[in-house]
């Protein structure tokens, strides 16, 4: 009894190691990893599937001119507009390292991961621009904020175009035609 357990254990462990072999090989995920290093029968995982605790990724690129890059899937294209759900974004592949060499995983630490929305964050917080633009609106606070510094001075002049451009920025805050100049999405945190 005790020899058909060790053999059927031996067999289990086996095809594991083949699944997951395979599966590692299948999605590319041993690049550049030597055969002692994919050990299935180790405690380590790949460096590439370590949780995001454990991982610092770079911001993605963003260039105007994408068809001149050699590394075209580590650069955003330009967006002429705004897109705000995941799905319509584009995505990129970025740089990641571990953590920390207190780590212990197995293959290169450091790797690529795609799937990183274009989004860009400047730190423009959409409350407090429309704070602004509600009590300071008439001097053109909320413009000069947003880095749109000509139609700031316009409307410092015109003390908000008697009221007109004050209520209509407040409309363009709320429906989304007015942000940042620099094209960046709203910061998420406030």
């Amino acid at each position: 009894m005790e020899l058909f357990e060790i053999c059927f254990k031996f067999y289990f462990m086996s095809v594991v190691g083949i699944l997951f072999s395979t599966l590692a090989l299948s999605k590319n995920l041993t690049e550049n990893i030597s055969v002692e290093e994919v050990n299935p029968y180790s405690p380590k995982i790949l460096c590439s599937l370590l949780p995001p605790e454990f991982i610092v990724c770079n911001e993605p690129l963003f260039a105007p001119d994408q068809a001149n890059s050699t590394t075209s899937e580590f650069i955003c294209p330009e967006q002429k507009e705004k897109k705000y759900r995941y799905e319509n974004v584009s995505h990129v592949s970025v740089w990641c390292h571990v953590v920390d060499d207190s780590i212990s995983c197995a293959g290169d630490r450091n790797f690529t991961k795609s799937g990183f929305p274009c989004v860009r964050y400047t730190g423009y917080c959409f409350i407090t621009i429309f704070l602004q633009s509600v009590f300071l609106g008439c001097l053109g606070v909320d413009r000069f904020s947003l880095g749109l510094t000509g139609t700031a001075v316009g409307k410092l002049l015109t003390l908000g175009g008697v009221g007109v451009w004050w209520f209509v920025d407040i409309i363009l805050l709320l429906t989304g035609n007015l942000g940042p100049v620099d094209n960046s999405n709203w910061c998420i945190y406030y």
